[in-house]
């Protein structure tokens, strides 16, 4: 068992990746276990394992600041961050908070339990630290990430954040795991779009064939490398009408497999990188987890604390013998009300 030895972000560091496959197995296995006794986020976290140990193993947490949105994709994030422990009362009343929570952790910067507020929280704390002279680039060493799951696009604050980041230039690292959930399956138009630019055969077959002939070639030297590029870019700008990063001035790099923790190692060390695209709903599949049986076990809301759930189904009925339509209007958790 590797993961009762991570304590920390540096103890991943040593690790091979043949360990690292072995560590993110236990932690899916970890947390479906503990998801079961206390209720809580699964398909999330499943999906954010390996971008997870990727992260912390590039960038230094907590000099280096993390930022997730939302916040209920952390609990890997939790476990790296020395608070294994913490799960035996995770959602109860005094125990692990099911988001990033100061209170419990020099790592956890925000308290982000909702969607699309991390990248504004980044660009202030990317000027901060510049004015302190603190930030990488700018005679300091630190950075700031904001990863952020393609469920927190569909909010406006989301897109006036990017539109400043670009305007400004501000140095953030934003980390895009399009995984197609937040609480429920994504609906959006730039959903459709990253999901589109990923399946689309020919940006995947042509970029392959690509790869396949130029490592036949000896020698390939940097200006190959930058040829193959701007072909790539083309073929992304074939596909989609437009770049929706860059054309917000936020140069991005992707996609990249979001399961694939040395692909995102070496497109988030570069310097230059400004937003990474990631894929991947989360490993369970891959892993042969059926996530529907793992959610299905665990307890219903009615014996985990107040049963808002009951109490909002009563109030529904109660209205519903008035004469009158009733409309009721609950947050993106829909399915979280019975709705």
């Amino acid at each position: 068992m590797i993961l009762p030895s991570i304590e920390t972000p540096a103890d991943l560091r040593p690790l091979s990746y043949e360990e690292l496959d072995e560590l993110a197995a236990e932690i899916r296995t970890f947390i479906i276990e503990a998801v079961k006794k206390t209720g809580g986020h699964l398909g999330s976290n499943l999906g954010a394992v390996e971008l997870t140990l990727a992260i912390h193993r590039v960038f230094e947490s907590p000099n280096d600041i993390v930022l997730f949105d939302t916040g209920h994709q952390t609990y890997v994030h939790k476990l790296l961050t020395g608070r294994r422990y913490g799960f035996r009362q995770l959602r109860q009343r005094g125990g692990l908070s099911g988001y990033p929570s100061r209170s419990e952790s020099d790592h956890d910067w925000i308290e982000s339990s909702h969607a699309s507020t991390a990248l504004s929280y980044a660009h202030g704390l990317s000027v901060a630290l510049q004015h302190r002279k603190e930030l990488a680039g700018f005679g300091g060493n630190r950075r700031v990430i904001a990863v952020v799951g393609d469920g927190s696009l569909t909010g406006g604050m989301a897109y006036e954040a990017l539109n400043n980041l670009g305007h400004s230039g501000q140095r953030v690292v934003i980390v895009l795991n399009d995984n197609g959930r937040s609480y429920a399956p994504t609906i959006s138009k730039l959903s459709e779009s990253l999901t589109s630019l990923r399946l689309h055969p020919t940006y995947v077959s042509t970029r392959q064939r690509m790869r396949e002939s130029l490592s036949k070639v000896p020698g390939i030297g940097r200006l190959a490398y930058l040829g193959v590029h701007g072909v790539t870019s083309v073929v992304r700008e074939m596909v989609t009408p437009h770049t929706f990063f860059e054309n917000l001035g936020v140069r991005y790099v992707g996609p990249i497999d979001g399961h694939n923790i040395a692909a995102i190692e070496s497109a988030a060390s570069t310097p230059s990188v400004r937003a990474l695209v990631l894929t991947g709903e989360g490993g369970a599949f891959s892993s042969g987890l059926d996530l529907k049986s793992a959610a299905a076990s665990v307890p219903d809301p009615a014996t985990i604390g107040d049963n808002l759930r009951r109490w909002f189904h009563g109030l529904i009925l109660a209205l519903r013998r008035i004469e009158k339509p009733v409309i009721a209007l609950v947050d993106g958790a829909a399915a979280g009300f019975g709705c």
